[in-house]
């Protein structure tokens, strides 16, 4: 079935679809203390863990207590054909690119108060130049893509492993959990196995 985050019309349009529908319904509310509207965004910190446990399966595939996407991402397992493919259905859920003009470069941003986009890169893509340029040119698209917030981590899923095996060797281990870092060895191990199990994308 087409998936939102493989860059497939179908599911990034439905993205899309209901993205204007709950922001739309956002704007049309206040705060009773001070009048301000609300501010749709994307920023779920660590809602996507809890509220995972107490529902039940959904639609994309997603079996009864296990993790929501994380903010604006494709679900896991959903992110298999690349970090473009990934990074071009978050620029349409977005709003993507609109024939009358948008909010930055023609580009159409539902989300005002930002959409955290956690994306994971192997440590090899920074060990020759060739890909270290690809890199750069990613970066650069997923600006011109409509892209707002993304956090990356620069991992290999083994190391991980091995320090839950060894904690006490890598205390020292900084990873992006969503918008905010922490020390690897010191979350817990579900959520460690699902920093582990998030695609580590080798090239770009």
């Amino acid at each position: 079935a087409p998936k939102y985050g493989r860059d497939d019309y179908d599911a990034d349009a439905l993205a899309q679809k209901v993205m204007k529908l709950w922001t739309d319904e956002c704007w049309k509310y206040e705060t009773a203390s001070t009048g301000r509207r609300f501010r749709p965004g994307m920023l779920s910190w660590n809602y996507w863990i809890g509220s995972g446990y107490i529902l039940k399966a959904s639609a994309n595939g997603r079996t009864e207590a296990q993790f929501l996407s994380n903010a604006i991402c494709p679900s896991n397992g959903a992110d298999i054909n690349g970090p473009t493919s990934n990074s071009n259905s978050v620029g349409q859920a977005l709003g993507g690119k609109s024939e009358d003009g948008g909010d930055f470069m023609d580009y159409v941003n539902y989300l005002p108060n930002g959409a955290s986009h956690t994306i994971s890169f192997n440590t090899s893509l920074l060990r020759d130049a060739a890909h270290k340029e690809k890199f750069k040119s990613f970066l650069k698209g997923y600006i011109e893509n409509g892209g707002t917030a993304l956090q990356i981590n620069i991992l290999d899923p083994e190391v991980l492993k091995e320090a839950q095996r060894n904690p006490q060797d890598y205390r020292h281990l900084l990873v992006r959990v969503t918008g905010y870092n922490a020390y690897f060895t010191s979350i817990g191990r579900e959520l460690q196995d699902e920093i582990i199990a998030r695609e580590s994308h080798k090239g770009v």
